[in-house]
């Protein structure tokens, strides 16, 4: 699929799910980070960190929730969306904390952002741009030292999902996705210069199956975050 085409589906996608939420937003109070589709399961705040001082971009970041727990720990956050409605609905919940929003692609924001030490997806750009466009990018603007941390749903979950999202409202949306499995995110990392330091499922709460796999890596070198892993 043509890039410029994949964008324009996702943005609507997206623009599409954050119109029905907006009613019902408000500003927040931070909670935890959530990698994974259920609420309060799997790791969550403590895979970063100590973010203090620290430069941190979330590449597709919704209505910035997980940037939240962040910005409150010290980081110097900013969120990123390709959905002029997410960065809106970000801002409504947390324009009383300092994280800078901004609505743009992935890669044009990382084309001309200063060096990062973290970047972080949980559903975000990772997985809904193509890798082997969007990952030398974040390699190239990470600190050395710095980290790449995603979350994408497992394929066998998405099933049917991965071509469609479905709305509150019950209806569905196309979507464009990538999913190539836990070998060929590791491939894709490693291709990129990263040092890829894991990918690890994570079952449902539940336990019958695989929801999301969590990948980690770091760009070789030391710099102002390397110790902190």
């Amino acid at each position: 699929m043509h890039t410029s085409i994949s964008t324009a589906i996702n943005r609507h996608a997206w623009d599409r799910q954050a119109r029905l939420a907006l009613p019902d937003d408000r500003p927040m109070t931070p909670g935890r980070v959530e990698w994974t589709q259920y609420p309060g399961h799997g790791p969550g705040t403590e895979l970063f960190d100590d973010v203090s001082g620290l430069a941190v971009a979330e590449l597709g970041c919704g209505n910035g929730d997980n940037l939240a727990p962040l910005a409150v720990r010290g980081a110097t956050c900013i969120g990123v969306d390709v959905a002029p409605l997410q960065i809106t609905r970000a801002r409504t919940r947390w324009g009383h904390l300092p994280i800078r929003f901004q609505c743009a692609d992935a890669r044009v924001f990382l084309a001309r952002a200063r060096p990062l030490d973290i970047c972080f997806s949980i559903f975000g750009a990772v997985g809904l741009c193509p890798p082997e466009q969007l990952l030398p990018l974040i390699s190239r603007h990470l600190r050395p030292g710095g980290r790449l941390l995603f979350s994408v749903p497992d394929p066998r979950w998405l099933g049917p999902r991965r071509t469609r999202l479905r709305l509150a409202d019950g209806s569905q949306v196309p979507v464009a996705r990538w999913a190539p499995g836990p070998q060929g995110w590791k491939a894709a990392v490693t291709a990129s210069g990263l040092r890829c330091l894991g990918v690890d499922p994570i079952h449902t709460p539940t336990g019958d199956g695989i929801c999301c796999l969590l990948v980690r890596a770091h760009k070789p070198g030391e710099g102002s975050n390397a110790s902190r892993r």
